[in-house]
């Protein structure tokens, strides 16, 4: 039986005294759930289309970087920093180069690292539905971790292999062309772990990172964690490397899950963005197709490096902040007012490769804003100067005078009329 991708586990915290209790999850054996596929499973493919890639018009964002994306030059890679990817005979996962950093090495067995290479770019099914959101990007695979193969806690990284993996990562950015990688788990802060991210934006890398799973029923956060009961809640000051600035931290919304967000994920103040995750199609260990259950922020980060693998795309001359400020002033919030599980909004692929945005080197994108007008009355023009006044004036006058000349004479008319038939 398969683990539910976890926050964090015990062994990766336990040295910083910040254990978490990470329980068994169901295995999910409806239509071939990713999380319950082994290597071993039964080759059949899910029937469903892919819930999110449906909601978020993804189809119709492929097509328009089909016809305006750049052509010419190194593909787009994504670096898939988590339990290693399989690909196999049936390349249904376009996996460019591999690094195992996690030190044991062997088979994969976890399928996280599969699943999130799937959502970021598996190649579509043979009926022509889309499984991976950006299918013309490669994939790098960075494993860092191995789970046993048993009921017990998974095990992560230790911060410190992570920034390993991340530092490969960066030494190998610019010569690959890895202009995203995703980072689908949590863990805690370090200053390694932050010098690590640093390096990697620098190199002109956007970082896409889960913003934190909440443990299974019965299970407890970390003991320094406010209670998933508390109105505060807050996972944003204790999951890394989503709580980094920088990084976008995706959280995953419960659109089809009938139990819902909050059974699934955390409240997180770094949240950027967030994508639905529920019922998305990927491959699973046994190079099928499978559904992806239940919410997952880690889900929801593939998703969203795919839609920046799209972007890069699309505008391969930007920079990572310009191409993270198409992505955030794009989504269906507000960035006036970021909310703990969705940030600024619910990703809109078409709209962010669309909107017509100008985003400076630095990320920052200048709105619009309406000037305000001061509320006063109009007065009335001041007449202008009368030049012909006096004129006017004593023409009226002689009018006056003349008239009166007139009106004596007609007067005087008739005496003088009589005076000289006299």
């Amino acid at each position: 039986m398969r683990l539910r991708t976890a926050l964090v586990g015990t062994t990766a915290l336990g040295a910083v005294g910040l254990g978490l209790v990470v329980p068994t999850a169901p295995a999910y054996a409806a239509d071939n759930a990713c999380l319950a596929v082994e290597q071993t499973t039964p080759g059949t493919d899910t029937s469903r289309p892919s819930a999110p890639l449906a909601m978020l018009g993804v189809e119709a964002a492929q097509q328009h970087v089909a016809r305006f994306g750049s052509s010419s030059g190194t593909p787009v890679r994504v670096a898939v920093v988590s339990s290693g990817v399989r690909f196999g005979d049936a390349g249904v996962i376009p996996l460019w180069s591999l690094k195992d950093l996690s030190g044991v090495g062997g088979d994969i067995v976890d399928p996280q690292g599969t699943e999130i290479a799937g959502l970021v770019s598996g190649v579509p099914r043979k009926d022509g539905q889309p499984v991976g959101v950006a299918p013309a990007a490669q994939i790098i695979d960075a494993r860092v971790f191995v789970d046993s193969d048993s009921n017990e806690a998974r095990e992560r990284p230790a911060p410190a292999t992570l920034a390993a993996g991340l530092n490969w990562v960066a030494d190998e950015a610019r010569p690959l062309n890895i202009k995203v990688a995703v980072v689908p788990f949590v863990v805690p802060d370090s200053q390694e772990l932050r010098r690590a991210v640093k390096r990697l934006q620098d190199a002109g890398t956007v970082v896409v990172a889960a913003s934190g799973d909440r443990p299974g029923e019965g299970a407890a956060f970390a003991a320094d964690f406010k209670s998933p009961a508390a109105k505060d809640e807050d996972a944003g000051p204790l999951f890394f490397p989503a709580g980094y600035p920088g990084v976008v931290a995706v959280n995953a919304t419960g659109t089809g899950d009938p139990a819902g967000a909050l059974a699934s994920v955390v409240k997180n103040s770094r949240t950027a963005v967030a994508a639905p995750t529920y019922d998305a199609v990927s491959y699973g260990l046994n190079e099928h197709t499978c559904l992806v259950q239940p919410t997952s922020t880690a889900a929801a980060a593939g998703i969203v490096a795919g839609v920046v693998a799209l972007l890069w795309q699309r505008y391969p001359k930007e920079r990572a902040a310009q191409i993270a400020a198409r992505l955030i002033n794009t989504a269906d919030g507000t960035t006036d007012d970021p909310t703990p599980l969705t940030g600024y909004g619910i990703v809109q692929p078409y709209e962010a490769l669309t909107r017509p945005l100008a985003p400076s080197r630095s990320g920052k994108v200048e709105r619009t804003v309406e000037q305000s007008r001061p509320q006063t009355q109009a007065a009335a023009p001041e007449p202008a100067d009368d030049l012909l006044a006096s004129t006017r004036e004593h023409a009226v006058w002689w009018g006056l005078i003349g008239g009166g000349l007139l009106v004596v004479v007609l007067m005087l008319r008739p005496v003088l009329a009589r005076r000289r038939r006299a």
